[in-house]
């Protein structure tokens, strides 16, 4: 059971071992090197958590891409579970890596650790073959850095549910968009207009999907 940052250290040593086993190449900071082919490269018609992913109104898991955007508690399961749940994440049609909290007040260091767990993640679907999505989460700006392992121009997910609202003079956002140049951009939860504009002006390519309580309460309102 995950229960601190020492526990986090200690299973993403296992993932790094568990990939090297498997061919997988790494920087000097034992981040993952992907290739494009890795990720998936078609919007899907749905978004939801895993947690919601057998809700009856999920009705074609291979068009649905399964997503974390969760309370960390509610992720550490399936980080301590992942070889365990392959064989569900292949009756979806994707993966987005997951969402373990990064923000700028954290430790560098700290930093740093998180994102390499999202990454090892993805990583370790991916060498079972499970197409996977990027996950456009960073802490501090000098955090992105850890993000140019994954290839340019593959899609990415990105969750506003929880975030602060971008300002017009706010580039934050838009700068870790632009240093990953994603050929696709999933949007999940409320949209935040500001961001969606800038996006717009770029030409980024992106979709909108209503976070899955949204989703769920407009079918009750439509059934």
């Amino acid at each position: 059971m995950i229960r601190n940052l020492v526990d986090l250290l200690k299973i993403s040593e296992e993932y790094i071992a568990y990939l090297k086993h498997r061919g997988v190449k790494f920087n000097r900071s034992d981040f993952p090197l992907f290739k494009e082919t890795m990720f998936l490269n078609e919007y899907p018609d749905f978004v939801v958590p895993y947690d919601f992913r057998n809700n009856c109104l999920v009705k074609n898991p291979e068009k649905t891409l399964l997503c974390f955007y969760c309370g960390d508690k509610r992720i550490y399961p399936r980080v301590e579970k992942i070889l365990l749940d392959i064989k569900e994440y292949k009756r979806f049609l994707g993966v987005v890596a997951i969402d373990l909290t990064v923000t700028s007040d954290m430790d560098k260091e700290w930093q740093d650790m998180v994102m390499l767990l999202h990454q090892l993640f993805i990583a370790t679907l991916v060498v079972n073959k499970v197409k996977v999505v990027a996950n456009l989460r960073i802490g501090s700006l000098e955090s992105a850095d850890n993000l140019d392992t994954i290839p340019k121009e593959v899609m990415w997910a990105t969750g506003f549910l929880g975030c602060e609202k971008e300002h017009f003079y706010d580039f934050r956002f838009i700068s870790s968009v632009l240093r990953v140049m994603p050929s696709r951009l999933v949007v999940y939860g409320p949209a935040d207009l500001e961001a969606l504009r800038k996006l717009e002006k770029l030409g980024i390519d992106c979709r909108i999907y209503d976070d899955y309580h949204k989703w769920s309460k407009r079918f009750k309102r439509g059934a």
